[in-house]
């Protein structure tokens, strides 16, 4: 596959400085030479452990939405709050389209991304499939930005705060869950920098098997 010239050249997404790609050795990084921020990295493994971490960050999901998040005691009465039984509260309450959208925003997408990263990663580890990874990254990128489970959390918390005053909250395995997700969401995030992996794919893959 011929290289274009411009191939060697790439543009700090901060600032816009462009600069010409050097080869890095194994787990070093470029920096801009205007702003500081990091432009690009050799990353050595960043396939298998954004792979691993996003395996986690599924179980964490799971865990999340299938187990208490806390237990609330008010004088004596008991109540555990999970996400089945809000959507059942939601759903009870007739909020159809407060429900579907909640449910969208806080799981299903979350859930698509996250399974899409971890077909791509696959795809890509295995070296299969081009055209498909390419779509992949295509939806991966289109569905990131409606991932609210952050805010969902944050929500949560705010709601724990008021309820201090009020009642006696024990934390159930869901929220650690929630934690944990939160946490390798913002790892996976950082290592997955979407200009990495498409350089990636053009070295596995080039232009010969996009359409393989």
């Amino acid at each position: 596959m011929k290289k274009h010239k411009l191939d060697n050249l790439i543009i700090c997404k901060r600032c816009h400085t462009l600069h010409k790609k050097i080869k890095l050795h194994r787990n070093t990084k470029a920096l801009c030479k205007h702003c500081g921020s990091v432009i690009y990295r050799n990353h050595h493994n960043i396939i298998e452990t954004t792979l691993a971490l996003s395996i986690s960050a599924i179980i964490a999901l799971m865990v999340a939405f299938s187990f208490t998040i806390m237990t609330i005691n008010i004088n004596g009465i008991y109540q555990e709050l999970n996400l089945t039984a809000l959507f059942v509260v939601i759903f009870e309450q007739h909020f159809y389209l407060m429900g579907i959208m909640l449910g969208f925003l806080i799981f299903l997408f979350p859930l698509a991304i996250l399974v899409s990263i971890i077909l791509l990663l696959t795809l890509m580890h295995f070296r299969r499939s081009g055209y498909l990874v390419k779509r992949l990254l295509i939806l991966t990128a289109k569905l990131l930005p409606w991932s609210m489970i952050d805010i969902f959390f944050i929500s949560i918390l705010v709601s724990m705060v008021k309820l201090f005053d009020y009642a006696q909250i024990e934390i159930g395995v869901a929220f650690v869950a929630f934690i944990l997700l939160l946490v390798l969401d913002i790892i996976i995030n950082k290592q997955m920098r979407f200009n990495e992996l498409w350089r990636y794919y053009e070295s596995i893959y080039g232009v010969k098997n996009e359409q393989s």
